[in-house]
C-alpha cells in the first residue's frame, strides 16, 4: 500500500511539472514571480522534514504519512482551482509541507527492513518515485487528457494515495519519551567527516543546474519552438526514462570498470554540453537528443556522488547523510528557480548558458576526497 501511495502523489506531483509554467504565466506572473512560487515549495520542504521526521520517530510513521499525504493533496487541488497568482503560491506552500512523504515512507520500510533487505527496500520506494514522475508528465501527451484541468486531476490521484495509506498497518512509535532538543538545521555530520564537504558542495551544484531549467523549459521551448505542455511532457517523461535506466544499470556497469573521478567530470561535461545546446535546437528531435545528453549525466553524477558519500559516511548515520543530501537538493531548487527567472526575462538562452558553464567549470575543478571504493 504504501508504495502505491507514493506512486499516486508522485503521478500528480509530475502532472504539474509540465503545466505550471505556462498557467502561470497566463495569470500574469513574471519570469521571477514563477521561480519565487516553485522555490516556495523547497524552502518550506528544507525546514520542515527534519520536523516531520523527528516527529515519526515519536508518534509512529503512518500518522506522519497520513498529514503529509493529506497536505500535499490539498496543494495540488488549490492549484486545480486557481485563478489569481496568490492561489498559486498557495498551494505551493502547502506541497511543502506535504513534501515529506517520500523521506517518512523511506522511514516506515527501513522499519520493516532487515540490514541486508535495506537496500531493496529503498530501490522499491526510489522505483515507485520514478514510475511516479514518468507517469505523470507522460499522462499529458495523452489526446484524450490534452484538455483537464490538471491540478484537480493530480489532486484526485494523491488523494487516492491517502486512502491507499488508510490501509497500511500502524507501527509503534521508534523513540519514546521526551524529544531530544536539536537545531532545525544540523551540520555537524560535515564538521565530524571533513571529507564529505566538497562532495556536498558538487550535490548542490548539480541540483542548481537542474532547477534552472524547473522555472523555465517550459516557457522556453514555447517562445522558440511553439511547443506546449504536450511536448514538455514527452521530453520529461524521455528523461525521465534515461535517468532511470542510466541509475539501474549504466552506472553499476561503469562503477566496475572507470574509477569515481574520471566518471563524474565525465558526467558534468555532458550535463554541461546538454544544457548550453538546449535553446539552439531546431526541432523535437534534437530537443530530445540533448535533453537525453543531460539526462544521462545527471544520473551518472548524482549516483556516483551518492555512492562516493555513502563510502566514506559510517553505517549508523547513512541516515543522518542522505537527509544532508536532500538538504543540498532544497538549496540548489530553492536558489535555482528564482535566478533563472529573473535571467530568462532579460534573454531566454541565458539560465541554460549560466547552468552548462556551471556544470563544465565543475567538471574542470571539482576535487574528490579519496574514500573507500
Amino acid at each position: 500500500m504504501i508504495l502505491l501511495a507514493i506512486f499516486l502523489d508522485l503521478f500528480g506531483f509530475g502532472m504539474l511539472i509540465p503545466d505550471i509554467q505556462f498557467r502561470a504565466e497566463r495569470l500574469g506572473m513574471t519570469g521571477w514571480e514563477i521561480g519565487a512560487a516553485l522555490t516556495t515549495t523547497f524552502v518550506i520542504q528544507f525546514v520542515v522534514s527534519p520536523l516531520w521526521g523527528r516527529a515519526s520517530d515519536r508518534l509512529g510513521r503512518k500518522p506522519i504519512l497520513l498529514a503529509c499525504a493529506a497536505l500535499s493533496a490539498s496543494g495540488l487541488f488549490t492549484y486545480g482551482i486557481a485563478t489569481l497568482p496568490i492561489v498559486i503560491v498557495i498551494s505551493r506552500v502547502l506541497s511543502g509541507f506535504g513534501g515529506a512523504n517520500v523521506s517518512i515512507a523511506q522511514a516506515y520500510m527501513a522499519d520493516r527492513s532487515t540490514s541486508a533487505g535495506r537496500t531493496g527496500a529503498m530501490g522499491r520506494i526510489g522505483a515507485a518515485v520514478s514510475a511516479g514522475l514518468i507517469a505523470g508528465p507522460a499522462s499529458l501527451s495523452l489526446p484524450a487528457l490534452r484538455h483537464i484541468n490538471v491540478g484537480l486531476t493530480a489532486g484526485m490521484l494523491s488523494a487516492a494515495g491517502v486512502v491507499a495509506l488508510l490501509f497500511l498497518p500502524a507501527g509503534a512509535p521508534v523513540t519514546t519519551g521526551e524529544p531530544e532538543r536539536k537545531p532545525i538545521f544540523d551540520f555537524s555530520l560535515l564538521r565530524t567527516l571533513p571529507a564529505l564537504r566538497s562532495l556536498v558542495i558538487v550535490a548542490a551544484v548539480a541540483w542548481f543546474s537542474l532547477a534552472m531549467l524547473e522555472g523555465t523549459f517550459g516557457r522556453l521551448i514555447e517562445r522558440t519552438l511553439g511547443f506546449h505542455r504536450l511536448e514538455f511532457g514527452r521530453v520529461f517523461a524521455l528523461e525521465a526514462v534515461v535517468g532511470v535506466v542510466a541509475q539501474g544499470l549504466i552506472l553499476a556497469w561503469l562503477a566496475k570498470r572507470t574509477r569515481p573521478d574520471p566518471r563524474l567530470r565525465i558526467s558534468y561535461l555532458l550535463q554541461g554540453a546538454g544544457l548550453a545546446l538546449t535553446p539552439y535546437v531546431l526541432n523535437l528531435p534534437s530537443l530530445f537528443g540533448v535533453s537525453a545528453l543531460y539526462a544521462l549525466g545527471s544520473a551518472v553524477a548524482n549516483g556516483t556522488v551518492n555512492g562516493l558519500c555513502s563510502l566514506a559516511t559510517p553505517e549508523d548515520r547513512q541516515g543522518e547523510l542522505f537527509g544532508l543530501l536532500q538538504g543540498a537538493r532544497s538549496v540548489g531548487f530553492a536558489i535555482g528557480p528564482i535566478l533563472g527567472g529573473i535571467v530568462f526575462d532579460l534573454r531566454p538562452q541565458a539560465p541554460y548558458l549560466l547552468a552548462g558553464g556551471t556544470c563544465l567549470a565543475a567538471a574542470i575543478l571539482v576535487r574528490l576526497p579519496r574514500v573507500p571504493t
